[in-house]
């Protein structure tokens, strides 16, 4: 095993498809894997290219999208460390459906899918792990769907932020520091800048939200939670 095995399964313990694993597969795991270092801003793959692997956050941010023939960009996904991306299309044998960008500095795990796939067939773990993570997969797309036909910018917006609770209290976090840049997520609500920033106005002159920077303060969460749909 390569000398960076260590620090391959330390990711993948950490990743959320993985956690509940034993050791034993996770070392396999590490075989069938890589590192690789991505800068900011570095394209990962695009749209239409085969797809051989998929991917495990180590460090940094990944962003996976679509492009409109006009150049519209919506997000279909921001993994953190400890998410995965790329596995549909890696177990569909065919070619990416999207493209993914690095939004930091990031380190990944490569797992090639040849190697994966024959791990799956001798593990039924691994593969319980997979069903469940691709119907939790299925939900968080359908529920994107549903989010950008149905409900208008301001109601997006009010979601997004309805999703950063305290996992301690399992209550909506008070202050909330965005990681991203307006322009990204805007393209994770499915609008644009200028939008977005009339539906944080919008927010704010309601008393819903307080926004300094990045930091958006929350002062009315059951208001929040009410323009959100989450009551």
């Amino acid at each position: 095993m390569p000398s960076n095995s260590a620090h391959l399964i330390t990711h993948l313990q950490r990743c959320v498809l993985f956690s509940d694993l034993p050791e034993s597969l996770i070392v396999q795991l590490a075989s069938a894997s890589a590192l690789k270092q991505a800068a900011r801003d570095e394209i990962l793959f695009s749209d239409g290219e085969p797809a051989h692997s998929f991917f495990v956050v180590g460090t940094g941010r990944v962003k996976v999208f679509k492009m409109s023939p006009d150049g519209k960009e919506q997000i279909l996904l921001i993994a953190n460390p400890g998410d995965t991306f790329a596995e549909a299309a890696m177990f569909s044998g065919g070619n990416f459906p999207a493209s993914a960008q690095a939004l930091a500095d990031s380190e990944l795990v490569t797992i090639s899918r040849e190697k994966f796939i024959a791990l799956v067939h001798k593990s039924p773990d691994l593969a319980l792990s997979i069903i469940a993570h691709f119907a939790e997969l299925l939900r968080k797309l359908t529920r994107l769907v549903e989010e950008i036909s149905l409900s208008d910018v301001t109601s997006r917006l009010a979601h997004h932020l309805c999703s950063f609770v305290d996992p301690k209290t399992g209550r909506l976090k008070t202050k909330i520091t965005l990681a991203e840049k307006k322009t990204t997520l805007a393209s994770q609500l499915g609008t644009i800048p200028e939008t977005l920033s009339r539906s944080l106005a919008k927010l704010t002159r309601e008393g819903v939200i307080k926004v300094d920077g990045r930091t958006i303060e929350i002062l009315d969460p059951d208001r929040l939670a009410q323009i959100a749909g989450v009551e």
